[in-house]
């Protein structure tokens, strides 16, 4: 479109794109069609063109968008690994996570296309127990279900498009679940926290388990000593299992164990506006204060609102948003044949049936925003208790990048690279916003890690570029910049073993360029941006090109 040449293979990675930048494309050349692809000169100049277009304030009312958005066209809720620009080539393979919480349910998004549940242990009896079978969708379960598949779910439900890819981080991470709590059906006490956290730890090598989640919370705030709960904590990571916590949502300055033991990782939350750009981010309404030993909480924060969770199945909440779903994406024949059923007689006022079909639309779409349906499949969901989630997710990351890492260095490598949220109190965000990639980079990079004492790529010096890039199932890798032409294959990376590819080129002239990875992997080629490089520009298919800033 463009008029310049073009790789085929860059064609290729072209075609994926997301509908609205498709469409905008068919707008300005209408000759095209998607499956011809498109070069990255075009899709980053239709990319600025969207943009441009965005609102700078979130038009979610306007368009009854149950999440906020900044377009008219097709809005999506962000995707954890896009929304943390998760490093991809680590998705907790190997990594056994537990999960304490008042219940779990072995959701399609964990037990397909295989079963990655190791265990489910019902720990509110004196005497925890194995019960594998707990698929009754008990009011209980939700709150487990939606802890583990924010962390740790595959998307399986959510199929594969890049703007409904609904899953966490740790996608290939292994799961302990015990469900946490009594048989009188009170409120989690510390008391069942503490049953429940030391079978864990009396099984920790049974199922090699390296982190345990801990989105629930105790009965008596942080009085700087030391609880029993929090005495269990330090045990916990003592003996190599990180923890972490959720440190609550009410806004006001108090921590209660787990999450104010001192070496507890305890997570604070963020409100990023399911947005990509920094200015929009603001403080979720989550606690801090002092812990254990005095020492300040939260450690960071991470996002804790507009968080996709599957809804529990066979429950009221799951068919109204299966239905509302298959209604508001009806054609108007099939709308008005869908309206004249039982269902929907049973589910609508005689007044909204009789409604023109766009405001009966309008009707379901405030429906599904009051009850926050993104998906046939899928709320979205807020609280400290899906940001500690996350964290986790990327703790399983880390591990994987270097089993090495004791609790302490995850813990400092963490809060070391975290971002502070400028103008807003650093008491509340602790060392501050959550740096998934950076995390990861530097796991790599510390003791044991495969890329210990090189720098992050790029590693920009007075006369040359060196890029870095890290994956031990890669055949061939090649960067695809502007300053090289998008010639796909013409500056290809050195393998330096163990899964390492360097290559070193001279500093181009001053300016921001964009780029890319081509990787050649077994399963075919792949088009990545630059994980450990945060400058990045959104690449229209659910990823990012990188950007080399040598402007100064």
């Amino acid at each position: 479109m463009c008029g310049r040449r073009t790789d085929a293979i860059l064609l290729e990675l072209g075609r994926q794109l997301e509908p609205q930048l498709a469409r905008l494309l068919r707008e300005k050349h209408p000759e095209w069609q998607p499956q011809q692809g498109a070069c990255p000169r075009c899709i980053l100049d239709i990319v600025k063109m969207v943009q441009q277009r965005r609102a700078p304030e979130s038009i979610h009312l306007e368009t009854l968008s149950p999440f906020p958005t900044y377009s008219h066209a097709e809005p999506a809720l962000l995707a954890t690994p896009y929304r943390e620009h998760a490093y991809p080539q680590f998705t907790g393979r190997g990594v056994v996570m537990a999960f304490l919480d008042s219940g779990f349910y072995p959701h399609p998004d964990l037990t397909q296309p295989y079963n990655r549940i190791l265990a489910h242990i019902d720990a509110t009896v004196k005497e925890p127990v194995e019960r594998p079978n707990f698929r009754r969708p008990a009011v209980t379960s939700w709150h487990g279900m939606m802890t583990s598949c924010v962390a740790a779910g595959n998307g399986f439900l959510s199929g594969f498009d890049v703007e409904t890819r609904y899953r966490g981080i740790a996608s290939d991470a292994r799961l302990v679940l015990v469900k946490t709590g009594n048989r009188r059906g009170r409120r989690i006490r510390e008391d069942d926290i503490y049953r429940a956290l030391n079978w864990v730890i009396h099984n920790q090598h049974r199922y090699n388990i390296r982190i345990v989640n801990l989105s629930v919370g105790g009965d008596i705030p942080s009085d700087g000593t030391l609880s029993a709960l929090d005495e269990l904590v330090e045990e916990a990571s003592a003996r190599g299992i990180v923890v972490v916590c959720a440190i609550g949502n009410d806004a006001v300055s108090q921590v209660v164990p787990p999450a104010s033991a001192p070496s507890a990782i305890s997570v604070g939350g963020l409100d990023d506006a399911n947005s990509l750009e920094r200015a929009k981010h603001r403080l979720y309404h989550s606690n801090f204060g002092r812990g254990g030993n005095h020492k300040a909480k939260p450690d960071l924060i991470a996002p804790a609102v507009w968080l996709a969770a599957p809804m529990l199945p066979h429950t009221w909440v799951y068919n109204e948003g299966q239905y509302l779903w298959k209604l508001v994406h009806a054609s108007d024949r099939e709308l008005k044949k869908l309206l004249q059923t039982r269902t929907a007689k049973n589910k609508f006022k005689k007044e909204t049936l009789a409604l023109p079909p766009d405001e009966i639309r309008r009707a379901i779409r405030a429906r599904m925003m009051e009850q926050k349906y993104i998906h046939a499949h899928y709320q979205h969901v807020d609280g400290t208790s899906m940001a500690a989630p996350i964290v986790s997710s990327v703790v399983a990351q880390m591990l994987e990048a270097n089993p090495a890492l004791t609790p302490a260095q995850v813990e400092k490598i963490l809060c070391d690279t975290a971002q502070p949220l400028e103008h807003f109190p650093r008491e509340r965000q602790g060392h501050g916003v959550l740096n998934a990639p950076h995390a990861v980079a530097y796991a790599l990079r510390a003791a044991g890690g495969a890329l210990q004492g090189r720098a992050l790529s790029p590693d920009v010096r007075a006369d040359e570029i060196t890029f870095r890039y890290y994956d031990a199932d890669a055949q061939h890798v090649a960067v695809v910049g502007e300053w090289n032409h998008w010639q796909a294959h013409s500056q290809r990376l050195r393998a330096q073993g163990n899964g390492i590819w360097e290559l070193s080129i001279p500093r181009p002239k001053r300016g921001v360029y964009t780029y890319k990875f081509l990787v050649e992997r077994e399963g075919g080629i792949e088009w990545r941006g630059d994980p450990e490089n945060l400058q990045s520009v959104q690449d229209g298919a659910g990823g990012f090109f990188s950007a080399l800033d040598v402007s100064r």
